[in-house]
């Protein structure tokens, strides 16, 4: 190979590997931000325009406008569809390109990204009664929430106590189902004519829906109904309760895990192991400050620092010096944890940031209730100065 296609070859995979981080979401908080809301946009207004061709008022009179975005909105899913076979060779850990590629187009987001990137709105002009499909893309939004990633997580781990409850719950269905049959079988054969049918009722009961088509009217049946609401009640809460619990612990690990990892990039705590780090992490308050919002100010008394969860900051010396620019898993104002001085820049939220503060009086309490790290800390301390003085 030439040195000009060896080049061509390295800058291939750059542009690839940058692609990759911006789908991924990893690469910086802005860049991040642009293809996030570009993805969301598209499909947002994707769904919203299959939604409206359903309306008669909207979708007679504007048929054709609505056909011509969600064929645009398509075209976009099917260059999403294209780069994303394309960067699937720089996910971590890929044990080749071809193999990284085959296992997206065959995963489950692939094959909704597959589908999303047809354009069903021409089906009716072929003949075909498939238009449908166009409200497919509202399932490419579980890719961008992670809410829907904890979701899963919640269930997968509770996976068999929640099979436990299923099975608990099908038995008292068909039980109940059942007795409603031989209780009513004779006075509604129509509706409890076999314990299947019967069984529709078990359902709405036992949900709590009660649609109220199908009631009971014997006295036995009316006992036999009550019993199946108040037992659905309690059933029901079962699995509810469960996957809420798992649900609130699959976040608190994942934000767990995140402060351990802003503080684990801190100067100031690298000497320590991970359960000192995790100690740290668990006396962390949450803040949020809006645009605009000023959060430090040159020349004010330091006592807190701070870590970016997410969102850009402008840092102002107010010298010649040029403005810097802080953004997601960077920290900034760690000299109030290290010495009594005043604050050597101003510092100002240029989006929405979720940020993280550890307070100075907290920061003494945890020295004090774990002494053995003072000394660690010291050192770490005495390195800092060194390096601000330098």
């Amino acid at each position: 190979m030439s040195v000009d296609g060896r080049a061509e070859t390295v800058r291939a995979e750059t542009v690839r590997a940058r692609a990759h981080r911006l789908f991924a979401h990893e690469a910086g908080a802005a860049d991040d931000r642009i293809v996030w809301t570009v993805l969301v946009l598209l499909i947002a207004i994707s769904v919203t325009a299959a939604v409206l061709k359903t309306v008669p008022q909207i979708g007679a009179p504007h048929g054709a406008l609505i056909d011509l975005i969600l064929i645009l909105a398509a075209i976009g899913f099917a260059i999403e569809y294209f780069l994303r076979i394309w960067i699937a060779a720089e996910n971590p850990g890929a044990a080749g390109a071809a193999r990284e590629r085959l296992r997206y187009v065959f995963s489950l987001p692939g094959l909704v990204d597959l589908v999303a990137a047809f354009p069903f709105a021409l089906a009716p002009h072929f003949g075909m009664d498939i238009d449908w499909l166009d409200i497919v893309p509202i399932f490419k939004l579980l890719r961008h929430t992670a809410a829907f990633q904890f979701m899963v997580e919640a269930v997968y781990s509770e996976r068999r106590v929640l099979w436990s409850a299923a099975v608990l719950m099908l038995t008292l269905l068909v039980f109940q189902s059942s007795l409603l049959y031989y209780f009513e079988r004779e006075a509604q054969p129509d509706k409890f004519g076999s314990i299947p049918e019967a069984m529709w009722w078990g359902i709405v009961t036992l949900t709590t829906v009660g649609y109220g088509d199908v009631t009971p009217v014997t006295l036995w049946g009316k006992l036999a109904g009550g019993l199946t609401a108040v037992m659905g009640l309690c059933m029901f809460a079962i699995p509810v309760g469960i996957i809420a619990s798992a649900f609130i612990e699959a976040v608190r690990r994942r934000e767990f895990v995140d402060t351990w990892n802003l503080v684990a990039k801190v100067p100031l705590f690298r000497t320590l192991d991970a359960a000192r780090i995790a100690a740290v992490a668990g006396v962390l308050r949450a803040r949020r400050a809006e645009r605009g919002e000023r959060l430090i100010r040159k020349g004010d008394q330091a006592d807190s620092m701070y870590f970016i969860v997410s969102g850009d900051l402008e840092v102002d010396q107010e010298t010649s010096a040029p403005k810097g620019r802080l953004s997601a898993g960077e920290f900034f104002g760690e000299i109030a944890l290290i010495a009594d001085r005043t604050r050597t820049a101003t510092v100002t939220a240029l989006s929405p940031c979720k940020l993280l503060l550890l307070h100075k009086d907290d920061f003494e309490r945890f020295m004090n209730a774990h002494p053995d790290l003072k000394d660690a800390v010291r050192v770490a301390a005495k390195r800092r100065l060194e390096e601000l003085r330098a």
